[in-house]
């Protein structure tokens, strides 16, 4: 709904947010427990113990073999939140949430592999495979290292992910990419031919992503609007897919209340407020 513009930054609206998220996660929907705990932190959520509650959600997720939960676990465990201390055990949960292909756990594993001294290869690696899952920092990152390593066909690869993925910054690179085919200009150069209209483009992009990264936008339609050569490039009205939608103001489809009522008592779950009704009357 935020992605949308249906939903501002009211207090008054995060209860029925928090209702929404917690029916979500009881039956097991995987972002909605990570947005459940970020309400959590942040207080925009009720909750009878916070930190056990956080702890207990990443834990189901664990349970149930999901990458994001062992990375999560993972950054409990070295932080010592909400569990004892031990990050040795925590550095094993991230690796295997990377082995499981979490993006976030190969990007943090990318960041402390890629000095000169430790293993900037695999660390390259690792960015390269959280960016094709749409991890943006990451493939804006490797791009870039890539990039001053003269390893430019790469470069270009990764920075159009990063792009798609909703970089500006990553968008800015390409821009200044096709618009110099000069290799002594170190910042800019990709060792691709000037292209015009590709900089036009990429700098609509850009200026696009970053007026809305408040909103984390991305250009799923990247290939469709500026495909890298040698692809030609096809016309386009100056449009984005993300930004069309958001202005639509359309909200997402949402059960009817009786259904809602239903799923949260099913799950033991008080139907106004999400919140168990084992914790009695919190509202």
């Amino acid at each position: 709904m935020r992605k949308r513009n249906i939903l501002k930054k009211d207090p008054t609206a995060y209860p029925n947010i928090e209702r929404l998220i917690r029916i979500a996660t009881a039956y097991g929907h995987d972002k909605a427990n990570l947005e459940l705990r970020d309400l959590i932190e942040r207080n925009q959520a009720v909750s009878a113990t916070p930190i056990t509650e956080s702890v207990n959600l990443v834990e189901e997720l664990v349970r149930r073999g999901i990458p994001g939960g062992y990375f999560d676990m993972g950054r409990y465990l070295l932080n010592g939140y909400g569990v004892k201390r031990d990050p040795e055990a925590g550095l094993n949960y991230i690796r295997k949430a990377a082995d499981f292909g979490n993006p976030d756990a190969q990007y943090w594993i990318g960041v402390k592999l890629s000095p000169i001294d430790k293993a900037p290869d695999v660390a390259a690696q690792m960015m390269l495979c959280a960016g094709e899952q749409g991890h943006k920092v990451a493939a804006q990152q490797v791009g870039v290292d890539l990039k001053n390593d003269g390893d430019y066909k790469k470069a270009v690869y990764a920075l159009q992910l990063g792009a798609k993925a909703g970089s500006d910054l990553a968008a800015g690179f390409l821009a200044g990419g096709f618009k110099t085919e000069d290799p002594k200009n170190r910042i800019h150069y990709l060792a691709l031919k000037s292209d015009a209209e590709r900089v036009k483009r990429y700098l609509a992009i850009a200026d696009f992503l970053s007026a809305y990264d408040y909103l984390n936008p991305s250009v799923a339609e990247l290939d469709d609007i500026v495909p890298l050569p040698p692809a030609k490039l096809p016309s386009w009205n100056g449009k984005f897919k993300w930004l069309e939608e958001h202005n639509a103001k359309v909200p997402p489809p949402l059960p009817s209340e009786a259904r809602i009522a239903e799923m949260a008592k099913a799950k033991g779950l008080d139907p106004a407020t999400g919140r168990p009704l084992a914790w009695g009357n919190t509202r």
